[in-house]
């Protein structure tokens, strides 16, 4: 019989963090106020990696639970792609809703404001700096929350963490090149390529994160699972990915003087205007390439309507002369 692993307690920043991420909600029902976990998706009580932690309701809890028979089974995957839109969902609410302590209500807004003041007061007298950053990142007091960001990694904080608060704020340039060094190499060894890709997006390393993500899509088409894989690459998708990689394709054309990928990357931003104005721009230049599609879009930047329809019969005729369409009759 296999000896069952030991529980290790969940550092007391590390619950916070979780708990604060899933707004002290089940990550999979969503339903508000129900008691809730940590659940350990390994299944190993042992591993309080933050990656592998997510908040579930007992109902749900239960569900991870669940061997044979006809019950629903919440495996590891299943909870990962819940718990990671969440997350997603989560910050969404909470930047489209800065001020968490304002309401009509006054009487409401008295509760709040005691209730926030008590729970800075209990972390400050315990020195829980961590836990001040989160609360103050909640109720969005960006002044507070760099002051104990500050605090706490005076205290002493995991990589992750790290990294976490530094891209709360914007500033990735007091990032530890180690840090970061430590943090992707545990996630390389680990195998979380989708892991990985969130990380290098935080870092703005586009083209890593999109290797990583893209490894990771693969990996999980050829073990079956379509749906993790579509999952990611929407997500990577939706964090503006595929504009940072036109923008460093532009800034490199722009280098090497390619006016046509200028101008696609342009486009393929739907910088509308810009692309207009560059055409204007680089008219006498475009001109002297003589490239036929290039000509048509500065025909339609210039307004020239017949130039653009005679671009578009030489086009026409240069098709239908090719030599596989020749009359070959003997």
């Amino acid at each position: 019989m296999p000896q069952k692993k030991k529980r290790v307690e969940i550092p007391r920043a590390t619950e916070a963090e979780v708990q604060f991420r899933s707004d002290r909600t089940c990550c999979v029902c969503r339903v508000k106020g129900k008691p809730f976990q940590i659940h350990h998706i390994d299944d190993n009580p042992a591993n309080n990696d933050p990656y592998n932690l997510a908040v579930l309701c007992l109902e749900c809890h239960n569900e991870t639970q669940i061997h044979g028979g006809f019950g629903r089974k919440l495996n590891a995957d299943q909870i990962i792609l819940y718990r990671d839109d969440w997350h997603i969902q989560v910050s969404k609410i909470r930047a489209a809703h800065v001020d968490r302590l304002s309401t009509t209500n006054s009487e409401d807004q008295s509760i709040n404001i005691e209730i926030a003041t008590s729970l800075a007061e209990i972390y400050r007298e315990r020195e829980e700096y961590e836990l001040l950053a989160l609360h103050y990142l909640g109720i969005g007091n960006d002044k507070l929350r760099d002051k104990y960001i500050d605090l706490a990694i005076q205290q002493g904080m995991d990589d992750e963490a790290l990294i976490f608060f530094r891209s709360i704020q914007n500033r990735l340039d007091l990032i530890p090149e180690e840090v970061k060094k430590r943090e992707i190499k545990k996630l390389k060894d680990r195998g979380s390529w989708f892991s990985l890709g969130r990380l290098y997006r935080e870092l703005e390393e586009y083209h890593l994160a999109t290797q990583a993500t893209c490894k990771g899509a693969v990996e999980a088409i050829e073990e079956g699972n379509a749906f993790t894989a579509a999952f990611h690459l929407k997500e990577m998708v939706s964090d503006g990915t595929l504009d940072f990689l036109f923008i460093d394709k532009l800034h490199q054309a722009e280098e090497d003087h390619e006016l046509w990928w200028q101008y696609r990357c342009l486009q393929e931003l739907g910088w509308d205007e810009e692309a207009k104005q560059f055409l204007l721009d680089h008219c006498e230049e475009i001109e002297e390439l003589d490239e036929p599609e290039f000509n048509e879009v500065l025909a339609l930047a210039l307004e020239d309507k017949q130039r653009y329809i005679e671009l578009r019969k030489e086009e026409a005729r240069s098709i239908s002369a090719r030599p596989d369409q020749e009359d070959s009759t003997t």
